[in-house]
């Protein structure tokens, strides 16, 4: 059964679901991408024949009404697939990668270069590393702020104490 899906460019493709999984190219712009699995999607004629089969169901009044546990269905998250920004190690070019083809070796659509998919190669994994490294020097900076603040504290009311002993003998 074919299926629709995206290159990691946006380009718009069609395949046959025996094809995922597998390495292909995007005819429009030439980059090299594991085909993803399909997403299936509940079919909403199939619920409606098997509720049709079924008796609808009444809810319960009186006493046995406040003893039903039901609980309301929990929403149906669709998780968006994660992709990885990788640059090639030899032109540098950003690659848009799915997180399921780390530690493959592919081959750079643009200079043929070979190289491994690694996510700390990743500018996602760059900027997060680069952030906790910002926070941990903020983090630094306030306690040496706080520290230095003591100090001038202690140092004022040793002076003070040290006028009023001068004062007062």
């Amino acid at each position: 059964m074919a299926f629709q899906f995206q290159c990691p460019n946006g380009h718009l493709l069609e395949g046959e679901e025996s094809q995922a999984g597998e390495q292909c190219q995007c005819p429009i712009c030439q980059t090299l991408f594991i085909i993803p699995q399909p997403i299936v999607e509940e079919q909403p004629h199939a619920a409606s024949s098997q509720s049709a089969a079924t008796p609808p169901a009444f809810p319960a009044i009186g006493p046995a009404a406040s003893r039903s546990s039901a609980k309301p269905a929990a929403p149906v998250e669709i998780k968006e697939p994660e992709f990885l920004h990788i640059p090639c190690p030899e032109c540098k070019q950003e690659l848009e990668t799915p997180v399921e083809m780390l530690d493959q070796e592919v081959m750079c659509p643009h200079c043929q270069a070979q190289f491994q998919l690694r996510r700390r190669d990743s500018v996602e994994f760059k900027r997060k590393r680069k952030q906790e490294a910002e926070i941990r020097e903020r983090k630094t900076d306030n306690w040496w702020f706080n520290f230095a603040i003591v100090a001038v504290v202690a140092v004022l009311i040793f002076l003070c104490v040290l006028i009023f002993m001068s004062v007062a003998g």
